[in-house]
Formats: structure tokens, C-alpha cells, sequence
């Protein structure tokens, strides 16, 4: 497929995707996960706000702080982060790909730049009924 075909092909299906409702998927998640490396379970929070059309996503794994910017498409939220620990460099960048269910994120995988395996999260409103 050409450059060209597929930009057309990519911008037809964003056109074609219905918008979440302002401020759908807003809220504060408890995240449970898993590491694709060690297998290592972890659990923390995560925020999300929405600015504009993107949204603004930080989680809390311990002193762990990750950043990052998501878009949504139909019911799939992916972003794109980097991990921030106090005092150290930063990690290397990542992409979670989750899946949206009645306005409420639910569950995804993640990788970092580089990584062949993933890692998978499940998230839990906090803060709706």
C-alpha cells in the first residue's frame, strides 16, 4: 500500500469515528498490572482529563510517575507516555492501547520503545457509581 493510500485510508477511519462525549472517560481508575518482563504484579492510580481533543493521563505507581497524551477512536483510548521517577532520567517512551466500556476505561496492554512483549492493566473507576 502506498504512503498516499494510506493516509487516505487512516483519515477516513478518524473521520468516521463517533467522539466520546466531553469528559466520558474523565476520572481518577485504580490500576491493577502486570509486567511483561519480570511478571511482576503492581497496583496504583491513574488520572484523566480531558483537553481538547486529546487527554492528559498521569499515573501513580509508587514513587513511579508516568505522563502521557491519549486520543480516542470508536472504543479503543491509546496514549502515548514516558515514566518519570524523582532524582533519575526518564524512561523510555510507551504506548497503552485500552478498551473503553460504558464511558469507563477497562483494560489494555502497554510497551516501551523497543520492548517484543507487553504488559496488561486493568482499570477500575474510583471515583463514579
Amino acid at each position: 500500500m502506498t504512503l498516499p493510500r494510506i493516509a487516505a485510508v487512516a483519515a477516513a477511519v478518524l473521520m468516521a469515528a463517533a467522539p466520546v462525549r466531553a469528559g466520558a472517560i474523565e476520572g481518577t481508575y485504580r490500576v491493577e498490572g502486570k509486567n511483561p518482563s519480570q511478571g511482576s504484579t503492581y497496583t496504583g492510580e491513574a488520572q484523566i482529563k480531558q483537553t481538547g481533543q486529546t487527554f492528559a493521563v498521569i499515573w501513580r505507581i509508587g514513587e513511579l510517575r508516568q505522563i502521557g497524551t491519549g486520543v480516542v477512536i470508536d472504543n479503543v483510548f491509546s496514549v502515548v507516555f514516558q515514566s518519570i521517577i524523582p532524582g533519575r532520567a526518564a524512561g523510555r517512551p510507551g504506548i497503552a492501547v485500552f478498551q473503553i466500556d460504558n464511558d469507563q476505561i477497562r483494560s489494555g496492554i502497554w510497551s516501551t520503545l523497543g520492548d517484543d512483549t507487553t504488559g496488561q492493566e486493568i482499570w477500575t473507576a474510583s471515583d463514579r457509581h
